[in-house]
């Protein structure tokens, strides 16, 4: 159950079956593509989806007509944390400026008219399409040779752990002078890249198995993120009305190589941990409440520990019913960047952020994800994120902050999250020989 399509000058998204996530998963393609299929694969040419397309949404195509039982995405891309100082969302930006240079482009999305959709609880796979000619040049680009991919890292520097200390003792003073609660801080880790990007997305993937995989090439730069995390999701009507979900990640420790229970036990009774996931919870209940109809926000399977490749998260459920004339604009000025990566109050700790890191975050804690053709969005927190450009390539991880914090204990959950990255690495040079 699992797996995504990767294709260059494309982009993925997978679904692992959980139980609790979407179990599908896409493959866009447009333009030069390599894609590899297995020979297994079942895969029906469908009409699908409702609304959105040219051809009013029909989606043509060849083969037995299946009824398409999901709805497909549309537009797919990637919303950089860097927007928020851009006034990209609804017009608002902070108050006081970033020292640091960010790039205008800060929100990439792509409208997509051919797609593979997955079931991986059914085994079944279907090309979506506006119409027949989209759904042969897809045909197309299944059909051509996939040479298999290979790229190296080399020269590898990360942001000094003595100095992320300093900036952790930073953050506790402005914690203890009343200025906030909590506050998320990363280091990077950057590099030499030579090679294919999809290599190293490949890598990553065999490394962190996740829901929420993403891979984006364009040109000479490339988006990776290996996320659990989901951001929104959101299914309005014609008036804006709908749930709006929001499943905040906040917590972490080591996966048990055994699956013994210890680790869970102690994720669970860490009052550091809980108390770091509560502030975010209360954080994103504020949050959605700014778009919600009154008395629907609530939070639902609160605290739940989820078991991933390396670690173990602690993960809540926040919701709410959006009031009518909501939108996207809405939501996402309501909500943006994401509340799990900066802290509380968010304003407050996009500030610090901006003061103690050394660098632009980039896409890395943005979003990424798609509207879909009957306009419902789904998005995730890019985090566990690899960036490419020309020939450099930059990986961020980072934590949450809170008084009780300790700085080593820290920056060792910097390098826990950055193994995804790190073994793919290591992988690409072994298969270098």
């Amino acid at each position: 159950l699992g797996g995504e399509g990767l294709g260059r000058e494309g982009l993925g998204r997978e679904g692992l079956g959980r139980e609790d996530e979407d179990a599908h998963a896409h493959m866009h393609v447009d333009g030069d593509v390599d894609v590899d299929v297995h020979e297994d694969m079942h895969v029906d040419v469908d009409g699908g989806g409702g609304g959105g397309g040219d051809d009013g949404g029909q989606g043509q195509g060849q083969g037995q007509g299946d009824v398409l039982l999901f709805d497909p995405p549309r537009w797919i891309g990637l919303l950089a944390y860097d927007a928020l100082w851009a006034g990209a969302l609804d017009g608002r930006s902070p108050r006081v400026g970033s020292r640091h240079a960010h790039e205008r482009a800060v929100m990439r999305f792509g409208r997509y008219d051919a797609l593979i959709g997955v079931d991986h609880v059914q085994g079944r796979a279907w090309v979506v399409a506006d119409d027949e000619a989209a759904a042969r040049r897809l045909r197309v680009a299944l059909d051509a040779p996939c040479p298999a991919p290979s790229a190296r890292v080399e020269a590898l520097e990360v942001t000094d752990a003595e100095a992320h200390v300093r900036a952790i003792e930073e953050a506790r003073a402005a914690i203890a002078r009343g200025e906030l609660y909590q506050v998320n801080l990363a280091r990077r880790w950057r590099g030499r890249f030579e090679g294919a990007p999809l290599a190293l997305a490949l890598a990553m993937r065999e490394a962190s198995p996740v829901p929420f995989g993403f891979f984006l090439h364009e040109g000479e730069r490339a988006w990776i993120a290996r996320s659990m995390e989901r951001f929104l999701a959101w299914s309005p009507d014609a008036r804006g009305r709908g749930v709006l979900e929001t499943r905040p990640i906040k917590g972490t420790v080591p996966r048990d190589p055994d699956d013994r229970d210890d680790a869970v036990d102690r994720l669970r009774a860490d009052p550091k941990e809980l108390a770091e996931h509560a502030m975010i919870v209360d954080l994103l209940r504020n949050d959605l409440a700014r778009v919600a109809e009154t008395g629907s926000v609530e939070v639902v399977a609160p605290m739940v520990v989820e078991a991933y490749a390396k670690l173990h998260h602690l993960v809540s459920t926040v919701r709410c019913t959006t009031r009518e004339g909501t939108r996207l604009r809405h939501v996402l000025a309501a909500t943006f960047p994401p509340g799990s990566v900066t802290g509380a109050p968010k304003a407050a700790a996009v500030a610090l952020i901006d003061a103690l890191e050394p660098f632009a975050r980039g896409s890395y804690c943005g979003a990424h994800g798609y509207v879909s053709r009957r306009g419902a969005l789904s998005l995730s927190v890019s985090i566990r994120t690899a960036e490419i450009e020309d020939d450099e390539v930059s990986y961020f991880a980072g934590g949450g902050i809170v008084w009780p914090s300790d700085a080593r204990r820290e920056v060792a959950e910097t390098e826990l999250k950055a193994r995804v990255f790190l073994d793919a690495v290591e992988a690409l040079a072994r298969s270098a020989g």
